[in-house]
């Protein structure tokens, strides 16, 4: 479900842990950081676990192509009501790396292909709803579902480091954020009371505060940990 409201201590501890890994992996490499190599291979990220391909050019340019995928789930109440949620992660990143020193610290800027979306599923309590103030039966409204949908279309930004661990092996770390837009809410009932007009005012009042829950969430963050074989 949404990120809370405390990702910006997360990301500020975040960015330290960047920072001190960075530190290690530069003082530990033994070879010029300048390109040209390709290189391949996992990341495990707050985006899903994947695979990426790089490419340096040369001392201060590369770029990245990776893909993410994940799933979880998780509830969320909006005043009276439960949601049972499905969270799929599913991105495809564009990546251009510029490095200002020539070495493994770099200054990321892309775009992905974002399908992340969240269905939503009303648990009836003791088999009422009670939508908006009013309560109903479950066999009433009938099934409540609902969706979570974003942009599909989203820049990032970022920085990081990528240094090498051993022969051919580099390590990076990347730390950033998605903007994603302000999410889009949907919410529908299919039981025969959706025919009247108070009940499709409530739903639409329930939508309201559903949406009201999520606006704030158009960034999401991003912490990305690559292991990869460069050629």
């Amino acid at each position: 479900m949404p990120i809370r409201r405390n990702a910006h201590l997360t990301l500020t501890a975040a960015l330290g842990g960047v920072m001190a890994l960075a530190t290690v992996l530069s003082a530990r490499a033994q070879t010029a950081e300048q390109g040209p190599w390709l290189s391949a291979g996992p990341v495990v990220s707050t985006l899903g676990l994947g695979a990426e391909v790089g490419a340096r050019f040369d001392d201060h340019f590369g770029l990245r192509l990776n893909a993410n995928g994940f799933a979880f789930t998780a509830n969320h109440t909006v005043r009276d009501v439960r949601y049972d949620g499905d969270a799929t992660l599913e991105s495809f990143g564009l990546l251009a790396d510029l490095h200002p020193f020539g070495g493994g610290w770099r200054v990321t800027a892309g775009a992905r292909l974002n399908l992340n979306a969240i269905d939503l599923k009303g648990t009836p309590q003791n088999a009422t709803y009670t939508i908006h103030g009013m309560t109903y039966t479950a066999s009433d409204v009938g099934s409540l579902n609902g969706k979570i949908g974003f942009n599909r279309f989203a820049p990032y930004v970022g920085v990081g480091y990528e240094g090498a661990v051993a022969n051919h092996w580099r390590f990076g770390v990347d730390l950033g954020a998605m903007y994603h837009g302000t999410p889009r809410v949907s919410l529908d009932a299919s039981g025969p009371v959706t025919t009247t007009p108070d009940f499709q005012s409530r739903l639409d009042a329930e939508r309201q505060e559903l949406r009201d829950d999520v606006k704030d969430y158009s960034w999401y963050p991003v912490l990305s940990l690559t292991m990869k074989y460069a050629f």
